[in-house]
């Protein structure tokens, strides 16, 4: 009897390396993952759209987002991504059709008539095309599994509604931190994965309530077992630290700085 393997592609794009600080090279941060002829978004941060279109992708391309937490530095074309798919409903008469699924955090719908509202668009409660919902601990769409860990992002004294996602594809793991400092849910999401995208804002040293330090990355990674770690979310006031080399002394997989448009295949 003759035995097929099924291959599954998983293809990794970081579209957005930075965070707040942006430039011509690093834009803010937001990840396209592609499997199972779905694209998905991981978070949206200012300049998502304009990524997708050097990729040659419009907003009706994709199938899913799910956002971390709210912070702007994250959510600010999540918006502008929305009106994209209304405005062309409009043109088009109301026929368009296959619009993508927002999931997130506690309060994400909410938080999406709030800006609408805000900004003198109340699109969001006139149109219900978009699903926005609120992500589940585990959910399965197609062959992938999502599972959703809350995290640890005290930001300016104020606890963050932040999640952290791990996205399982037949024997495949994908793991995004969001922003996060070292807790549980950072050091479950990144359990055995293949692939974990990192929040890395900090160096060796400075890490706080709102984000991991290279060491905490380093010595999380190491005892999850994970095959390899992307470090993203950077500051440019990182730009000349070996950030690389100090998770390696704790980690001894492979490490990745990440950059806008890099790619990964498992």
């Amino acid at each position: 009897m003759l035995k097929y393997t099924i291959v599954v592609n998983v293809k990794i794009t970081i579209l957005g390396s930075g965070t707040f600080f942006v430039n011509k090279n690093r834009s803010a941060p937001v990840y396209l993952l592609e499997t199972d002829g779905k694209k998905i978004l991981i978070d949206c941060g200012p300049g998502t759209l304009m990524r997708l279109s050097q990729l040659g992708l419009k907003p009706k391309d994709i199938d899913l987002i799910f956002i971390t937490h709210f912070h702007a530095d994250h959510t600010s074309d999540l918006f502008p991504f929305f009106m994209n798919l209304f405005l062309e409903d409009r043109f088009l008469g109301g026929k368009l059709l296959d619009c993508p699924e927002i999931f997130g955090p506690k309060g994400i719908y909410d938080f999406m008539v709030k800006i609408s509202r805000l900004f003198q668009l109340p699109a969001v409660e006139k149109w219900g095309k978009i699903k926005i919902m609120e992500v589940k601990k585990q959910q399965r769409i197609g062959d992938i599994k999502i599972e959703s860990f809350k995290v640890k992002h005290i930001a300016l004294g104020v606890d963050a509604e932040a999640n952290a996602y791990r996205f399982t594809i037949k024997d495949k793991i994908i793991a995004f931190s969001g922003d996060s400092a070292k807790c549980p849910g950072v050091k479950k999401v990144c359990r055995n994965a293949d692939l974990f995208v990192c929040d890395t804002s900090q160096p060796k040293g400075k890490g706080n309530p709102s984000h991991m330090d290279t060491v905490d990355i380093g010595n999380i990674a190491q005892e999850a077992g994970v095959k390899k770690v992307v470090l993203s979310h950077l500051y440019e006031q990182t730009d000349k630290i070996d950030l690389v080399k100090q998770v390696k002394e704790k980690f001894s997989s492979e490490v990745i700085r990440a950059k806008d448009f890099m790619v990964f295949l498992l």
